[in-house]
């Protein structure tokens, strides 16, 4: 079974998945979070329409789709295939379509929506991140047809806003409760990996808090001349931060958002230490330096620990304008990342206490956030399961499958845990260290896909098996 596996899947990949990446990149559709035209622009129908164009290009036996769409919602695929025989137990893949903000900075050759194939690499965005997770899965349950391999019932939902938080989800995913049913496992395709050598399965994700503040103390500006009177809005913001973070060595001071790190974290990331090199994978600057040199701290901070970082920024000229002028406000916005098992909501409420207390020279705090979202951590997985990830990784990879955490979110998992508590939840992707995942060079490696989709293939048909 492998071989022929290995190489319709392959063939699969090159012939119809890659094609129709190219085709799903060069459509600009943004999140919604990023395009107020989502609703009338139709770039959102149009990167849905590509997607399902190549699902029934596959002509799957007792194969059905359906565009759910309710208003002021981002519309959600819901795919379902019935299984070959009664009683194999159902499965869930999940994707999303929707896509992250154009960057500037690409390599020559490639742009957000000119799709290029470089050394090996797909480049574009929204293709590992994640364009390919709809057509990859189609593919897997073709293939298994054509093998004539037995599946279970494979259920596919493809999201339109998981860049933009995934608000709606959770209400498509109670209304869909009754068709999904009860799936076995669950597959989240939208992970990174440490290497392009192994098959990984990500065990933990951070949470996020997304915190918009706003310091303002005169209604408009005035003449540099003025300070000493006034204070900048800018020094009292880093008032505010300073209440959160050590700016020194970025340590998060509240409490509330540390968590106890379990022992085996640090012994997991001293196996992996050697093999994930995220400081190699970073475009530093003559002689810029990491947090820290230590490898295993490196991967404790980045999935265990909370962090601070500012990624916008409003109220200020850009510096060809800047004149001498006590600008009116500053705003930023915050990206708090929590390690698994903090609560959200405590979190956040905490947060907001420090920076609107007792607010410096009596200035007008102002806070928006967006709806917190928690950690995860992967629960132990069912003999059946573990077995097959590792067969499936020495078959396809020759090696053993690798289990890590992920600084980053996803925010389905907690969602999935709590709807169908039963299921097993297995988060993948191929996302590299060196993907540009949300920045310029957005890019999938041909070859890994081609692996990793053996991989899910081959469990896949494990589950009906089991």
């Amino acid at each position: 079974m492998a071989q022929n596996l290995r190489n319709l899947i392959f063939k699969g990949i090159d012939e119809g998945v890659i094609p129709t990446l190219m085709d799903f990149i060069r459509v600009p559709n943004l999140s919604p979070l990023y395009d107020s035209e989502w609703e009338t622009n139709g770039r959102m129908e149009q990167a849905i329409s590509v997607i399902t164009g190549y699902m029934d290009s596959l002509n799957i036996r007792n194969f059905t789709k359906e565009i759910i769409r309710e208003p002021g919602k981002a519309p959600i695929l819901f795919g379902e295939v019935q299984a070959t025989q009664p009683g194999l137990g159902t499965v869930l893949i999940y994707g999303h379509i929707d896509k992250q903000p154009h960057f500037t900075g690409w390599i020559e050759g490639a742009n957000n929506t000119e799709p290029a194939i470089i050394n090996g690499k797909l480049y574009g965005r929204g293709g590992g991140d994640d364009g390919y997770s709809m057509p990859t899965a189609a593919l897997l349950v073709k293939t298994l047809q054509t093998l004539e391999i037995p599946h279970g019932r494979i259920v596919i939902i493809g999201e339109n806003e998981e860049e933009s938080g995934s608000i709606n989800l959770k209400y498509y995913l109670n209304k869909l409760k009754d068709r999904i049913g009860e799936p076995e496992v669950t597959f989240c395709l939208d992970s990174g990996i440490g290497d392009y050598e192994h098959f990984w399965i990500t065990n933990s994700l951070r949470g996020v808090l997304k915190i918009d503040v706003t310091v303002r103390l005169i209604n408009e500006g005035v003449h540099s001349g003025g300070s000493g009177v006034i204070p900048d809005s800018f020094r009292i913001l880093r008032q505010l931060l300073d209440r959160i973070e050590d700016s020194k060595s970025g340590e998060i001071l509240l409490p509330e958002l540390h968590t106890q790190i379990p022992p085996e974290i640090y012994a997991q990331a001293a196996a992996t230490a050697s093999i994930i090199d995220e400081v190699k994978s970073v475009s530093w600057v003559s002689g810029g330096k990491p947090v820290t040199e230590d490898k295993v701290m490196q991967t404790v901070n980045q999935t265990w620990k909370p962090t601070l970082c500012v990624v916008g920024a409003e109220g200020f000229p850009t510096i060809q304008n800047a004149g001498n002028l006590i600008r009116p406000y500053t705003s930023v916005r915050l990206s708090i990342r929590l390690p698994p098992g903090i609560n959200g909501p405590a979190a956040q409420e905490r947060v907001i206490h420090e920076l609107t207390r007792d607010p410096p020279y009596g200035a007008h705090i102002e806070i928006k956030t967006a709806k917190p979202n928690e950690g995860w951590r992967l629960q132990p997985l069912s003999p059946w399961l573990s077995e097959s990830i590792q067969r499936a990784s020495q078959e396809y990879f020759g090696k053993d499958a690798l289990y890590f955490g992920v600084g980053g979110s996803i925010h389905l998992m907690g969602m999935l845990a709590e709807i169908f508590p039963s299921t097993e939840l297995l988060v993948t992707g191929i996302l590299g260290t060196d993907s540009g995942a949300h920045s310029c060079n957005e890019n999938l490696r041909i070859d890994y896909l081609r692996s990793f989709a053996c991989c899910v293939g081959s469990i896949l048909a494990d589950h009906a098996r089991k």
